[in-house]
């Protein structure tokens, strides 16, 4: 290629609330200002860009779709640009009409990340290359789906990505991507929704028809409903004997879906049900942390333990606890998801009441990494009953490994209940629910 290679990339996360104004104008500046000071510099070929694609502001309920029609405004068509982006996207039609492509990860949880990137980079230089743009095709799909029933893993959604990925072989479709939505986002354009791009008009039409109606049809199997946290841990402990951990997902204090870390409906039940081994990663309580770790290991602290972040969610666990091991909380990942990276925590502790075991640190984090639990002497294979603050990130390391796993719903933040919610933009019904309108 004659042309030098500039790269520019931003990287912009969702967060469980709106972003202030303030703070998504400052990162849209750096990027829109690093594109136009690369394009002088230039020769610049093309702009990749990796984005959440479900990021709300006051101003900008399609946040991502406002940043890249300010990158599309410095470099009009047919400059190519594209991005990938999480499965959880809630993708609009300027997005689409933005961007020359968009790609997402295909995995819930999300073990493609790299090679998604790496795919998506690849359209771009064969966009380069060859000079030409795909047709696009933007379809949503008409309903919610809950973050828990997003898995990949399990049905239905399982056989919703197989069949998009047999569909990307057909011929005239280059990509495929489903995004499945943020459902607890009130803005318009939430939702699941169809990206298909190839050479041909027609035949992306077709395979769009065909993946649509593969959504319709297991539409009434998302409505599943969930155990309470008393029912889940019951169920747990039957059978709790067989080979590796019967793992509870406490779904709706997913710090990753906006939860706290610090809710405490599952130790509660735990100790009501006298769940002797039972361990829970983990508590985000840097009061507790720093008590435990000033008591020493072997100490007791008589300090309350969760529920300071949102206390209508349940009240805290009243000590005292007995301080098991102690942990600087760094370490490297070794799940799917975080092999090789640094993860920093801070000073972690595993504290202990009545049998159960909680871990607690400063900061929250999703429970999809094991690591932790070996940083603090645990081995999570010979756990009978593991409790993760998590919606499904937590099957990539414990899916083969668990006897069974419960999905259940404790007080929290991140409903596994649609039609709980009072929403006032969203425009799609509910998956499984009576209603024909969730604003109705």
């Amino acid at each position: 290629m004659d042309a030098h290679w500039h790269l520019f990339c931003g990287a912009l996360r969702c967060h469980p609330a709106p972003v202030d104004d303030d703070a998504f104008e400052t990162i849209a500046k750096k990027i829109t200002d690093g594109f136009q000071k690369a394009l002088a510099e230039g020769p610049l070929d093309g702009l990749y860009l990796d984005l959440h694609g479900a990021m709300v502001t006051p101003n900008h309920h399609d946040a991502e779709g406002e940043l890249l029609r300010r990158l599309r405004a410095i470099a009009p068509e047919p400059f190519p640009i594209v991005c990938s982006l999480d499965l959880h996207a809630n993708v609009s039609g300027t997005m689409v009409e933005q961007a020359s492509l968009i790609d997402a990860y295909r995995t819930y949880p999300h073990v493609d990340m790299a090679e998604t990137g790496a795919r998506t980079m690849n359209r771009l230089v064969a966009m380069i290359t060859s000079g030409t743009r795909p047709k696009k095709l933007f379809r949503p799909i008409p309903f919610l789906v809950t973050l828990d029933a997003q898995c990949t893993l399990t049905e239905p959604m399982r056989g919703i990505a197989a069949a998009g990925r047999a569909l990307e072989n057909e011929d005239g479709v280059d990509c495929v991507a489903q995004c499945f939505g943020f459902p607890l986002a009130d803005i318009e354009d939430a939702g699941p929704s169809l990206l298909l791009y190839g050479p041909g008009e027609k035949t992306l039409t077709n395979v769009a028809d065909r993946l649509e109606a593969t959504w319709i049809e297991k539409e009434q199997a998302f409505g599943r409903q969930l155990p309470s946290a008393g029912e889940a841990v019951r169920q747990a402990m039957i059978g709790c004997e067989e080979p590796g951990p019967v793992v509870i997902a406490d779904t709706q204090d997913n710090p990753g879906g906006g939860g706290t870390g610090d809710t405490t409906g599952m130790i509660h039940a735990l100790l009501e049900a006298h769940a002797t081994g039972a361990v829970v990663v983990h508590i985000a309580d840097p009061e507790a942390a720093e008590a435990a770790h000033c008591a020493g290991t072997g100490g007791k602290i008589d300090t309350s333990l969760g529920g300071k972040q949102e206390p209508a969610f349940g009240p805290p666990v009243p000590g005292p606890f007995t301080v098991q091991a102690l942990g600087s909380g760094s370490f490297i990942g070794i799940g799917p998801m975080y092999r090789g990276n640094r993860i920093e925590l801070g000073p972690v502790a595993l504290l202990e009441r009545e049998g159960i075991r909680i871990i607690v640190a400063p900061r929250k984090m999703q429970a999809s990494e094991p690591a932790l639990l070996h940083h603090l002497g645990l081995d999570p294979a010979e756990i009978p009953v593991l409790v993760v603050k998590s919606s499904v990130h937590f099957r990539g390391a414990y899916q083969d490994m668990a006897s069974r796993i419960i999905p259940a719903i404790a007080p929290g933040p991140v409903t596994a209940r649609l039609d709980h919610l009072s929403y006032r933009h969203a425009k799609r019904r509910i998956a499984g629910a009576r209603k024909e309108n969730i604003n109705a």
